[in-house]
């Protein structure tokens, strides 16, 4: 546990995670490079022996889901570079990595749904399954392109769909469609059912599925969390060795609104605490953000969150030429916000020529104002494809980061006595930034981020260069 390693140091610990053949539980900030290290530990996974079809990583969003896969295989593509003598082999991988099991837990939870046709032939020791090949074929033909290896229970149906292992997701959600789930709960809820009570699929499912990822621990929900717990424990209720790798950060729930979801976090890493062959890993490097952004970050959100863990900056110092603004900053608002907006970018452009759009993120809390942002910033020449990456609900900005990152709408007293439900979404929102947080003054029907708060009244004006 944690406090039996707290002489470890930051480097100790990342080594460890690549490559211990544990049970892990990492609490990992912002910046930190999770990604990376759960990529990398795939990759050690891979060149160990590990059968692709074996892993199971359950992301938050589909952007995850595609960035995991793009993560996994840069690392393919290094290590094949210097590792010469398993270079051919990692190159066979490489064209395997599309078809893994990287999924959103709603679409697995549908993927489970969609095999309870079959389940009672498994139950059964499949007698009838050769008769009922057709009709299975037909619902599910382009989702057992990912499926599972059910070779030494469905064998015979093997042979009808040999191709079992791609893109099961977009089937997943036409059977979704059919079944007429009503919500993701219910759809949760109807996927633990049935891996409780279906003991045969609950092995199979097992047997597949050798490791397990799962991301954005802290938005999950205790349904979540149960089948995490189900298909990663054996007969009796024990951990299987070396089966789960679970990340997360309690400072960035911002989709489970009550107290009660919200500590579900923290009774999941109580109970792996308790579990022998379970670490629990703190990391708190911030590799993203430059140390003035740090510095602000910790300062005003210590006071504000209970159990915070200070970051410490590690930002690399020839980041800091990849642009031109470093800090925290404010502009002051005369006008309403969209033209407010369309001023500060024409100005930054103006004084900045080097900047491009991929360098800003503009982060709202109220997502029916987005449109109305990138109708003011069409005429500074953006394209509709990039401001679509440019201009989010801050909700919609998890695992994205920018160099600059400005937030709208910001300022005021209104909700100074509110009991601060914007905390979370206010953390993610400035922890995007890697070099410069801009703070657009205005009034929004939610503020956020306010005076009385945040100090906003010291921070200081852009200092743009004098003409």
């Amino acid at each position: 546990m944690e406090r039996r390693k707290r002489f470890w140091t930051e480097q100790r610990k990342r080594e460890y995670i690549r490559e211990a053949e544990d049970n892990l539980f990492i609490v990992a900030g912002p910046g930190t490079g999770k990604t990376t290290l759960l990529s990398k530990r795939i990759l050690n996974q891979i060149m160990g022996g590990e059968r692709l079809s074996h892993f199971l990583l359950l992301a938050f969003t589909d952007e995850a889901v595609a960035e995991f896969k793009q993560k996994i295989k840069k690392h393919l593509y290094r290590e094949i570079a210097i590792n010469k003598e398993m270079s051919q082999r990692l190159k066979r991988k490489i064209y395997g990595i599309d078809s893994m099991h990287i999924t959103t837990f709603r679409d697995f939870c549908q993927y489970v749904l969609g095999l309870q046709k079959c389940a009672p032939d498994l139950q059964k020791g499949v007698p009838d399954l050769q008769k009922d090949v057709p009709d299975f074929q037909k619902d599910v033909s382009d989702s057992q392109k990912g499926a599972p290896d059910f070779q030494k229970d469905v064998s015979d149906l093997q042979k009808d769909v040999p191709d079992s292992r791609k893109d099961f997701q977009d089937n997943s959600k036409k059977d979704l469609a059919e079944e007429q789930v009503a919500s993701d709960r219910d759809l949760e809820e109807q996927c633990y059912k049935l891996l409780q009570g279906n003991s045969k699929l609950l092995q199979t499912l097992r047997r597949d599925f050798t490791k397990i990822y799962a991301d954005e621990l802290q938005d999950l929900s205790q349904t979540q969390l149960d089948i995490l717990l189900l298909l990663s424990t054996d007969k009796k209720g024990k951990m299987r060795h070396n089966c789960l790798f679970m990340v997360g950060d309690p400072r960035q729930t911002i989709y489970q609104e009550e107290e009660a979801e919200r500590q579900v976090f923290f009774q999941m890493k109580r109970r792996m605490e308790k579990k022998r062959n379970v670490k629990v890993l703190y990391l708190n490097e911030n590799y993203r953000s430059n140390a003035e952004l740090v510095d602000w970050i910790n300062q005003h959100f210590r006071k504000r969150m209970p159990a915070y863990h200070d970051m410490k900056a590690c930002q690399k110092p020839e980041f800091l030429q990849n642009s031109p603004l470093h800090g925290v900053y404010q502009y002051p608002v005369k006008k309403d916000s969209a033209s407010a907006l369309q001023e500060l970018m024409k100005k930054l452009l103006e004084n900045y020529s080097e900047l491009r759009d991929r360098d800003f993120l503009i982060l709202s809390n109220d997502k029916n104002k987005e449109e109305s942002y990138k109708q003011a910033l069409k005429p500074l020449g953006f394209s509709d494809a990039s401001l679509n990456h440019m201009v989010l609900d801050a909700h919609a900005s998890k695992g994205l980061n920018s160099n600059i990152v400005i937030l709208m709408e910001t300022g005021g007293d209104s909700c100074a006595k509110a009991n601060s439900n914007f905390t979370s979404l206010e953390y993610v929102a400035v922890t995007r930034a890697k070099h410069a947080l801009i703070f657009l003054q205005g009034k929004g029907e939610n503020p956020w981020f306010c005076d009385s708060l945040y100090n906003m009244k010291d921070v200081q004006e852009i200092p743009f260069p004098k003409s």
